[in-house]
C-alpha cells in the first residue's frame, strides 16, 4: 500500500503539482497527513525504494508544522509580547509595564441572552489559551456553550444557589432538553433504518441530513431559535401584520413559516460548520495564518503582490462539495423540529383555585390574517410573561464576537475573515443570481481592489477605552438613565382612558394611538436595556484584548463589520467605548485636529476651524472637569440641587467624553506635542450622496452648498433647506393653510435633516412622512408637554415631507436632473427583454395558438360525430399538455413578465446588480401544515418599481463604498491606522492631515473618469440586444361627408388586428402585459385599451371648409419628425381627397350604370315592339336615345345582332368606370403611418391632442403598444465647477 501511495505521489509531481500544494487540499484531515507521514518515515527507516521522495515528504511536512508554531505563537514568551493586553495607563499615554484588567461589577440584567453571553465570553477571563489558540476556541465554542449551560442546570436543578444565579426562563428551558434530545435520537434513529432498507420513502427525503449533526446540539439550537424568535416580532413579516395581531390579542406569536424557514437554517449552518472542521488540517490553517501575517506586513496591500497570492489561493483551494439542501428538505426539517418541540416544552401554570399543573409552552393554530390563513406558534401565556422580563432575542454566539487576531485576509469571493469558517465576502442568500455572479467576478480576479479594501478596514486593532467604561458601567449600574443608556424601568406613566371615552370617538382614537405608543415604547426600553447589556459585556470581556472587526460588503459594496452587536457601526456609546490600540505621539498639528473633533462632537461642526478651535479653549476648564468627574456622584445619585454634568449636552456625549478626556491627558502632559495618542479623530462628509452628485454634474451651486468648493466656512445643506421650507410654510401660511399655520416658526434643522439626508439615497414620500412623524413627535414645549397633537401628526408630516422635497428640488436641479436619467433608465431596463427571448416568445405563443386552434377542430368534429377524443389524440394535437405542462405553464407565464435586472460596475471593477424579484411561493406539506415559502431557485418576474426607485441610491452608495476602498488602501500604504463609517473617515490625531489629502485626491481621480457616459455606455452595451415596450399612439383619419358637405366623423373603431400579422398582434399583446405588470401608467391620453378619439363640436363646418384636394400621384409626403403638424394635416388632405375622390367614383360609376340599364331596357323594349306584327301607336312608342335610334335606323341592331349590341354597351361602360380610378385617384401606396411615443415624445403628443381639440386637425388617436430598441436618453447637460478645487477645499471633510 505504501508503495502505491508512493507511485501516486510521483505521477502528480509529473503532472505539475507539489507537496505543499497537497497539505494544503482541504480534503485531508490532520489524521490523513499523519498517517501520509508515518508512511514516509517507514519507507526512510527500511531503506526502501523511493526514499527521495519519502524524505522530500517529511521535509514538507517539517517545514509546514515549523511555520505553524511560528504563527501560532505556541511559546508563553511570543504571545506576552505579540498579544500583551491593554492596560488604562497605556491608553493614558504613559509607557508602563502592562496588566491586567480585573473584572468589575455589572447589575446585568437576568436574562437568557445575556446569560449565555457571559458563558461564551468566560474564556476570555481565563488565562489558558492566548491569541490565535484562543480565537479558534471562540469560534468553535458556538451553542456548545449553552448546551453545557443547559447540563449543568440540570444536574444541579436542586441546588438552592442555581434559582439566584440562573434565570427563570434559562432554567425552564433547560427543562425541555432531555425528552426533545430523546426525541431527535429516535427519529435519526428512524432515518439510519430507513437508509439502510430504503423502506420509508418520506424519511429518505431527509434522513441523511436529520442525521449529520447530534442529537443534543441539534435540540439546543431549536430551543434557543424558538425562544429567541418568539420573544421579538421579527418573524413577523411585515407592520400591517403585527398590528392585526396586536388588535386580535395575539401577542409574541411568530408565523410557522418563518420559524420553519429560521430554525432549518441555523441547524444547516451548524453543519456546514462541523463539516468544515473535518475537511481542514494544520496545514490550512497555518497558511491562513501566514496570509493574515502578510496582510498585517502591508505587503498584501501591494496589488501585484495580492493578485499573484489570490493565483495561488486558487489552485492550491477547492470549493468544498459541503452538502446543499433542497427547498423541501429545509422545509421537511424546520418543521419536524418544530413538532417535536411543541411535544416537548412544557411549563407549570397555576391558574385560581388549581394546584400548579405543566401545560404546552407552545402553541400552534390557523388564523386568519389580511384574508389570508396563516399558521403561528404561539408562546403560552406563563411564557409571555417571562419574555417580558427575560429575553433571548439578542442571543450572541462566539462566532459573532470581535475577533482577538487580525482577521484571515480576503483571497477569494469566499475566503476571508473568521479564521475557521468560509462565508462569501458579500451579503447574499444562498442561491441567489448574485452569488454566481460574484464567484465569477472572483475567479476572473476582478474582486482584488474590493477585497483589499475590506482587508484594510479588518486589519485595523482596536482596545477598549477604560476610562469612559468605567463611567458607562457606573451609570448602568445606578439604573438611570443617561446618554443613551436606558432606564432599568420604564417610568412613563400609562395613558390614563378619558372620561368621554364611550361617546366620543376621537377620544378613542387618540387614547388608542397613545396607548400604542406608550406599549412601544415600553417594549423599545426593554430591548435597548439588553442591546447596551450585550455591548457592556462585550467590552469589559475585550479589556484585557485587542480586537479586530473582520468586514464584508453589500451588494453594492459597501463595507460593514461583520460582528453585529459591538463594532464602531454602533451608537455613541460603542464609539465612546473604542479607541486605536495602537498608539502614536499626538504632534501639535495633531493637537489642532482634536480640538476640531471636540468641538464637532458638541454640534460645532458648521462653524470655521478657528471657531471651533476658539470654543475648546472657551471650555477648556469643563473639558477638564469632565475628564476628572465624568459622572458626579451627586448627580448619579439624582441629588436636589445637582448639576448636570458638561459634556452630556454634546450631539455624541460619550464620544465627547472620550475627547475631553484624551485632550485633558494631553494639556497635562510634560510634552503635549509628544503625547501617545490612541483616540479616533473623525473626518466626516456633507450629505456624500450629494457630494457625488454635484461632482459628476459638475454642479457649481450644488458643489458650494455641500463643500465640495473652496469657501471661508463651512455650509450647512440642512439650514439651506430648512430656510426653503420655512419659506414655503410662511406663503402657504399667509393663505390660511392648515398644517401651515401650525408649522409656522416651529421648524428646527432636526426636523428636516434626517429627510434631506435620505433623500438622495431614495427615501419615499411615506417614507420621509414617518421619519418627520418622530421629529415632530421629539416637539415638546418648556413643561414637557407635547406640541404637535399625535391625532395630526401624520397630515402635518406628508405636507412637510412635500415642501422638503420641493425644496430639495429648487435648490439641486442639477442632481434632481441626474436622479431622473438614472430613474429613466432603470425603468427602461427593468421592463426589457432580449430580442431572441422576444422572438421565442413570439413563437411559442403562436405555436399555442395553433395547436389551440386545431384541438378546438377537432373536438367540434368529434362532437358532431358522437364521439370524444383520447388521451394521446389529444397530445398529438397539443403536446404541450403532456409532461412537464406546469413548468411550461409557469415559465409561460414569466414570459409575460420582465425579468431583466439593472446591473453596472463601479469605478473599482465590480458588477452590482440588484436582487429586487418578486418572489415565488411553493407550497411544502410537512407533518406541521401546508408551508408556503419563497424559493430563491425559482425564476422570478422583476419588481420593476423597486429596480427604478432604487436604482439612484444603490448607484450613489456605489460611487460612496468606492470611494472608501480607494482610500482605506491608500491610507495602509500610508502606513495609517484607518477607519470608517461609510462617508465618515477615522485616523491618529497626527495622521488628520495625510488622510484629508488622500480623501481629496482619492475624490477627485474617481471623478475625473466620465463617471455618468460610462455607465450609459456600459448600458448601451450591456443591454445592445434588449427590446424595451412602448405605448405608441397612431394618428389615423376615418371620415366621410354628410349630402350638405359638412365632414362627419366615423364612429367605427379602428382595428388593426385583420390586417396585422399574427406576430405582431402577438407582439403587441406581450408588450402591453409587460408594461402592465411594471405598473406603468400610460395616461397622456387615459389608460384604456379602446380608441381615443377627439370629438369635434365646433369648428367641423369651418375644418371642412378648410379642406381640399391634392394630387395623389405626385404629392411629397411631409417627415412627421420634421413637422408633425404639417405631416398630421398632410395627412388629413390625403385622406380628404381620397373620400372625395371615392365619393365622385362612387356617383359616376352609379350614372353610368343607370344609364347603361336604361339604354338597354329601352332598345329591349323597342326591339320586341319592332317584332310584333301589328305596329304599336304613336303613344306606345318606346322612344329611343339618339344612339340607338341611329343604330336601328342604319341596322346596326336587328333582332340578330342585338345581344352583341349590348355586350358592346357594357364593355363601354366598364372602359368608362375602369377610367374612373385615373380620373379620381383613391390607392396611396406610401407609407402614411404617423406613431408617436407616449415615451420619447410626450410634448409632441400633447400638442397633437391640443390641436385635435381645437378642431385644427381631423383626425384622431389610436392607442397601440409595440417593442422597440432599448436605448438611452441624453446625459444632463453638466456644469462648470472645476473638480480640483476639491483638492482645495478645506471643508470638504472636516
Amino acid at each position: 500500500m505504501q508503495n502505491v501511495a508512493l507511485a501516486l505521489m510521483q505521477e502528480m509531481l509529473r503532472n505539475g503539482y507539489t507537496i505543499h500544494g497537497m497539505l494544503l487540499s482541504s480534503y485531508l484531515s490532520d489524521e490523513d497527513i499523519r498517517k501520509i507521514e508515518n508512511m514516509a518515515k517507514d519507507v526512510v527507516n527500511k531503506g526502501e525504494d523511493n526514499v527521495e521522495l519519502a524524505s522530500m515528504l517529511l521535509g514538507e511536512v517539517k517545514s509546514a508544522e515549523d511555520n505553524i508554531s511560528a504563527i501560532t505563537g505556541d511559546s508563553a514568551e511570543q504571545e506576552s509580547v505579540e498579544h500583551a493586553p491593554v492596560t488604562l495607563d497605556e491608553l493614558a499615554g504613559i509607557s508602563n509595564k502592562p496588566g491586567a484588567y480585573e473584572r468589575q461589577q455589572l447589575n446585568s440584567t437576568n436574562v437568557a441572552g445575556i446569560m449565555q453571553l457571559k458563558s461564551t465570553l468566560e474564556s476570555l477571563y481565563l488565562n489558558e489559551l492566548h491569541g490565535y489558540n484562543l480565537q479558534v476556541r471562540l469560534e468553535n465554542d458556538t451553542y456548545d456553550a449553552a448546551l453545557a449551560r443547559y447540563r449543568e442546570i440540570n444536574e444541579k436543578r436542586n441546588d438552592p444557589l442555581l434559582s439566584a444565579n440562573t434565570s427563570a426562563l434559562r432554567r425552564l428551558s433547560a427543562s425541555w432538553l432531555p425528552k426533545l434530545e430523546s426525541m431527535i435520537e429516535e427519529e435519526q434513529q428512524r432515518c439510519q433504518v430507513a437508509m439502510e432498507g430504503h423502506s420509508d420513502k418520506e424519511r429518505l427525503k431527509y434522513g441523511r441530513y436529520f442525521v449529520q449533526l447530534d442529537a443534543s446540539k441539534m435540540a439546543t439550537v431549536t430551543i434557543l431559535e424558538t425562544l429567541r424568535l418568539n420573544a421579538t416580532s421579527n418573524g413577523l413579516h411585515s407592520q400591517s401584520e403585527r398590528q392585526n395581531l396586536l388588535n386580535q390579542k395575539a401577542s409574541g406569536g411568530v408565523f410557522a413559516s418563518t420559524l420553519v424557514t429560521k430554525l432549518s437554517k441555523a441547524i444547516h449552518n451548524e453543519i456546514r460548520f462541523e463539516q468544515m472542521k473535518k475537511r481542514t488540517n494544520r496545514h490550512v490553517f497555518g497558511h491562513r495564518l501566514s496570509l493574515a501575517r502578510l496582510a498585517t506586513s502591508g505587503k498584501l496591500f501591494n496589488m501585484a503582490v495580492r493578485r499573484a497570492k489570490m493565483r495561488e489561493h486558487r489552485e492550491h483551494s477547492a470549493d468544498l462539495f459541503l452538502d446543499e439542501w433542497g427547498l423541501d428538505t429545509r422545509i421537511r426539517i424546520g418543521s419536524l423540529l418544530v413538532s417535536m418541540l411543541l411535544e416537548s416544552a412544557r411549563i407549570p401554570e397555576r391558574r385560581d383555585g388549581e394546584a400548579e399543573h405543566m401545560v404546552p409552552a407552545f402553541h400552534h393554530k390557523l388564523e386568519f390574517l389580511n384574508g389570508r390563513r396563516h399558521g403561528l406558534v404561539y408562546p403560552s401565556s406563563t411564557l409571555r410573561e417571562l419574555f417580558k422580563s427575560d429575553s433571548s432575542s439578542h442571543a450572541v454566539t462566539a462566532r459573532h464576537l470581535p475577533m482577538l487576531v487580525p482577521p484571515r485576509p480576503w483571497m477569494t469571493y469566499n475566503s476571508g475573515g473568521y479564521l475557521t469558517r468560509d462565508e462569501p465576502c458579500m451579503r447574499i442568500n444562498d442561491g441567489s443570481e448574485q452569488l454566481r455572479l460574484l464567484k465569477h467576478a472572483s475567479n476572473e480576479d476582478r474582486l482584488s481592489t474590493v477585497l483589499a479594501g475590506l482587508d484594510a478596514l479588518g486589519m485595523t486593532r482596536w482596545a477598549i477605552n477604560r476610562p469612559v467604561f468605567e463611567a458607562i458601567r457606573k451609570v448602568w449600574n445606578a439604573g438611570r438613565e443617561i446618554a443613551e443608556i436606558p432606564a432599568s424601568t420604564y417610568n412613563e406613566p400609562e395613558p390614563v382612558k378619558p372620561a368621554d371615552y364611550d361617546e366620543n370617538p376621537k377620544a378613542r382614537i387618540k387614547h388608542h394611538l397613545e396607548t400604542r405608543e406608550w406599549m412601544n415604547g415600553r417594549a423599545n426600553q426593554h430591548s435597548q436595556r439588553c442591546d447596551c447589556n450585550y455591548k457592556i459585556e462585550i467590552a469589559q470581556a475585550f479589556m484585557n484584548h485587542p480586537m479586530y472587526f473582520p468586514h464584508n460588503m453589500d451588494f453594492r459594496g459597501r463595507a460593514y463589520p461583520i460582528p453585529p452587536h459591538f463594532n464602531h457601526l454602533g451608537n455613541d456609546m460603542c464609539r465612546g467605548l473604542l479607541t486605536f490600540h495602537e498608539g502614536r505621539p499626538l504632534t501639535e498639528r495633531g493637537m489642532h485636529w482634536l480640538k476640531i473633533h471636540l468641538a464637532n462632537l458638541f454640534g460645532k461642526d458648521k462653524m470655521s476651524h478657528d471657531e471651533r478651535i476658539a470654543f475648546v479653549e472657551e471650555n477648556k476648564a469643563k473639558i477638564m472637569a469632565a475628564a476628572d468627574d465624568p459622572i458626579p456622584a451627586a448627580f448619579l445619585n439624582d441629588e436636589p440641587g445637582a448639576v448636570r454634568p458638561w459634556w452630556l449636552d454634546a450631539d455624541s456625549p460619550w464620544q465627547a467624553l472620550a475627547a475631553c478626556i484624551e485632550y485633558t491627558d494631553a494639556v497635562r502632559s510634560p510634552d503635549p506635542a509628544a503625547y501617545i495618542s490612541h483616540l479616533h479623530i473623525h473626518q466626516d462628509g456633507t450629505c456624500n450622496g450629494l457630494q457625488h452628485y454635484a461632482a459628476m454634474g459638475r454642479d457649481s451651486k450644488g458643489a458650494h452648498e455641500v463643500n465640495l468648493a473652496t469657501s471661508d466656512r463651512p455650509q450647512d445643506v440642512y439650514s439651506g433647506i430648512l430656510r426653503v421650507a420655512e419659506r414655503y410654510v410662511n406663503e402657504d401660511a399667509e393663505l390660511g393653510v392648515e398644517e401651515a399655520l401650525q408649522l409656522k416658526n416651529r421648524l428646527t434643522r432636526k426636523i428636516v435633516k434626517q429627510t434631506v439626508m435620505t433623500n438622495v439615497y431614495g427615501v419615499t414620500l411615506m417614507g420621509a412622512k414617518e421619519q418627520i412623524i418622530a421629529r415632530l413627535r421629539e416637539v415638546k414645549d418648556e413643561n414637557g408637554a407635547h406640541v404637535f397633537d399625535i391625532m395630526n401628526l401624520s397630515k402635518l408630516a406628508l405636507y412637510l415631507a412635500k415642501k422638503i422635497f420641493a425644496s430639495l428640488g429648487e435648490m439641486f436641479t442639477q442632481a434632481q436632473e441626474t436622479q431622473n436619467w438614472l430613474n429613466e433608465s432603470a425603468r427602461r431596463i427593468s421592463s426589457s427583454m432580449t430580442r431572441a427571448a422576444l422572438a421565442d416568445t413570439i413563437k411559442m405563443a403562436a405555436d399555442a395558438r395553433k395547436s389551440s386552434a386545431r384541438l378546438r377542430t377537432a373536438v367540434k368534429q368529434a362532437k358532431a360525430a358522437g364521439e370524444t377524443l383520447d388521451c394521446d389524440e389529444v397530445l398529438e394535437l397539443w403536446p404541450d399538455l403532456g409532461p412537464g405542462a406546469m413548468r411550461r405553464k409557469r415559465l409561460d407565464t414569466l414570459a409575460d413578465k420582465p425579468m431583466t435586472p439593472v446591473a453596472w460596475t463601479t469605478p473599482l471593477g465590480m458588477t452590482v446588480l440588484q436582487p429586487y424579484r418578486k418572489m415565488v411561493t411553493r407550497r411544502v406539506a410537512t407533518n406541521l401544515q401546508n408551508i408556503n415559502v419563497h424559493d430563491v431557485n425559482m425564476p422570478a418576474q422583476i419588481n420593476s418599481q423597486k429596480q427604478k426607485t432604487a436604482f439612484p441610491p444603490n448607484f450613489v452608495h456605489s460611487l460612496d463604498a468606492s470611494h472608501m476602498v480607494l482610500s482605506a488602501i491608500e491610507c495602509k500604504v500610508a502606513g495609517l491606522v484607518f477607519a470608517s463609517v461609510h462617508d465618515s473617515y477615522w485616523t491618529h490625531a497626527c495622521d488628520v492631515d495625510k488622510m484629508n489629502s488622500i480623501l481629496r485626491e482619492q475624490f477627485v481621480k474617481m471623478h475625473k473618469q466620465p463617471i455618468m457616459a460610462n455607465v450609459k455606455a456600459e448600458f448601451e452595451q450591456r443591454y445592445s440586444d434588449h427590446m424595451v415596450p412602448i405605448v405608441v399612439w397612431d394618428y389615423v383619419n376615418s371620415f366621410s361627408f354628410e349630402k350638405n358637405g359638412e365632414l362627419k366623423g366615423s364612429q367605427k373603431r379602428l382595428s388593426k388586428s385583420g390586417h396585422e400579422k399574427q406576430a405582431e398582434q402577438i407582439e403587441a399583446d406581450l408588450a402591453r402585459k409587460h408594461i402592465e405588470s411594471c405598473d406603468e401608467t400610460e395616461g397622456v391620453l387615459g389608460g384604456t385599451d379602446d380608441l381615443v378619439q377627439m370629438q369635434i363640436e365646433v369648428n367641423d363646418q369651418k375644418l371642412a371648409e378648410s379642406m381640399e384636394v391634392v394630387d395623389l400621384t405626385s404629392i411629397e409626403l411631409i417627415d412627421p419628425a420634421q413637422d408633425l403638424f404639417g405631416a398630421a394635416r398632410q395627412a388629413d388632405l390625403i385622406a380628404y381627397t381620397q373620400s372625395v375622390n371615392g365619393n365622385r367614383i362612387k356617383d359616376e360609376r352609379r350614372a353610368l350604370m343607370k344609364t347603361y340599364r336604361e339604354r338597354v331596357s329601352q332598345l329591349r323594349k323597342y326591339m320586341t315592339q319592332m317584332a310584333k306584327k301589328t305596329a304599336p301607336s304613336e303613344e306606345d312608342k318606346i322612344k329611343l336615345c339618339d344612339a340607338e335610334q341611329a343604330a336601328v335606323d342604319s341596322k346596326q341592331v336587328t333582332q340578330g345582332t342585338l345581344v352583341k349590341y349590348i355586350e358592346n354597351l357594357k364593355a363601354e361602360r366598364d372602359t368608362l368606370i375602369d377610367g374612373l380610378d385615373a380620373k379620381y385617384p383613391v390607392k396611396f401606396d406610401r407609407s402614411l403611418a404617423i406613431s408617436i411615443s407616449q415615451r420619447d415624445d410626450k410634448e409632441q403628443l400633447e400638442q397633437l391632442e391640443t390641436l385635435i381639440k381645437q378642431g385644427k386637425l381631423a383626425g384622431r388617436l389610436v392607442k397601440g403598444h409595440k417593442f422597440t430598441e432599448l436605448t438611452f436618453d441624453d446625459l444632463p447637460a453638466q456644469g462648470d465647477f472645476d473638480i480640483n478645487q476639491v483638492l482645495r477645499s478645506p471643508y470638504f471633510f472636516s
